[in-house]
């Protein structure tokens, strides 16, 4: 019995690793994609403004490769993804000179503000989970769910 509990955390162990290689292998595929895109100077700018491209591409990655692998974006993979590919897009538009401020102006006038957003953000997703506490789909770890 000991001997069987010891196989499967290898295979879990095993099954986080190949989870990590299909995240990077993605990842790679996809900014080897955008830097020939550059080269062919099919895009018409420059690293210097598309930068947060790679940033976006890592949060796809992550989400994709669990696609790939489990057939489901599992909680492990998805707010580190959703977190890379908003702040990708967030340093996306300041790159491009969207918003005529930088970045750097930006955070230091409106960091209350900024806040302010995200503890209102914290305190709805602590409401949802009290009033849906038994079908919230984060409230599960699925870290360790090996069902592929």
């Amino acid at each position: 019995m000991e001997n069987l509990k010891q196989t499967k955390k290898v295979s879990l162990a095993g099954l986080r690793k190949r989870s990590l290689y299909i995240a990077l292998g993605f990842m790679l595929v996809f900014d080897s994609i955008f830097f020939a895109l550059l080269n062919i100077e099919f895009l018409h700018l420059n690293l210097k403004e598309l930068w947060p491209v790679i940033v976006i591409n890592a949060g796809l990655a992550f989400i994709v490769s669990d696609l790939f692998i489990y057939k489901k974006i599992r909680t492990v993979f998805l707010f580190p993804s959703v977190d890379l590919f908003v702040l990708g897009i967030i340093f996306l538009l300041f790159s491009l000179h969207v918003f005529h401020i930088s970045f750097a102006k930006f955070i230091s006038v409106f960091w209350p503000i900024v806040l302010f957003v995200l503890g209102i953000l914290l305190i709805l997703v602590y409401g949802v989970q009290r009033i849906n506490s038994e079908e919230f789909p984060y409230m599960k770890d699925d870290s360790s769910d090996d069902n592929f």
